[in-house]
């Protein structure tokens, strides 16, 4: 078999491949692999093979539409195609689709509320009105950074694993009640934690391997409460992912 021209991989083709990834990642959905398949440079069983792709790898989708039965892709780099019946097309992110807070318990307090409740180091202090019961003082120190706060104005409740990446590692199969079950979960007191705000924005939807707590001391804390929240609610962990926790758990054995 004729090996691929890589050689077309120059630095306009490389900075294209950027810019299609990222409006592709904006604009268009993922799709998983279901079973193994081979990652073609034309939309034909007889062009070259780019890679050998494996169940549940992601690739991001560049075209809606299939050509000869093929999908046009992205994959660690490489633009090619693959046969359609071998993927799933992975559902849009859509934040509203995962409802938070709601006040389960109806105690006039909702999911962030009782989290900043429990996690206070000190007595709260609450708005003196009934009707509401809004939080306007306590204090927390976040682990991601090592920060003490007092206002809940300055703190995010934060997803460890953050809703975006729940959905892209097996939520979009899930309903809406499990969706919104995800979202507001209190069993776990890892799986919702108060943290400042401008870490939590500066993670968004990231994996350990894209972003890490400042505080190192909460990093090897941080991979295991990952993992322990993945396998909880049988969610897939990218190699990426893997790698990083390996990597940090090294870290923290010596």
């Amino acid at each position: 078999m004729k090996a691929p021209n890589y050689s077309k991989f120059s630095l306009l083709g490389i900075t294209l491949i950027l810019i299609l990834t990222c409006v592709s990642s904006l604009l268009a959905h993922d799709i998983m692999v279901k079973r193994n398949s081979n990652f073609r440079s034309e939309p034909s069983s007889a062009s070259d093979r780019l890679i050998r792709l494996e169940p549940d790898d992601i690739l991001i989708l560049l075209e809606p539409e299939k050509q000869h039965g093929y999908f046009h892709a992205i994959y660690k780099g490489f633009t090619g195609w693959i046969w359609s019946r071998n993927v799933t097309v992975i559902q849009e992110y859509e934040r509203t689709q995962w409802k938070h807070w709601i006040d389960a318990d109806r105690d006039k307090q909702d999911t962030r509320e009782e989290v900043l409740i429990h996690e206070s180091e000190l007595p709260i202090t609450f708005e003196d009105n009934d009707s509401t019961k809004k939080i306007i003082s306590g204090r927390w120190t976040c682990p991601y950074t090592g920060q003490v706060f007092t206002d809940p104005k300055d703190l995010d409740v934060d997803h460890v694993v953050p809703l975006g990446n729940a959905h892209q590692s097996g939520g979009w199969m899930w309903d809406f009640e499990k969706r919104k079950a995800y979202a507001n979960f209190l069993e776990d007191p890892d799986h919702l934690i108060a943290v400042d705000k401008k870490a939590n924005r500066a993670k968004g939807s990231k994996g350990p391997d894209e972003w890490m707590p400042l505080n190192t001391d909460f990093q090897c804390d941080y991979v295991n409460i990952w993992e322990s929240i993945k396998l909880r609610w049988n969610l897939t962990i990218s190699e990426l992912e893997a790698d990083k926790i390996r990597e940090v758990r090294e870290d923290c054995s010596e």
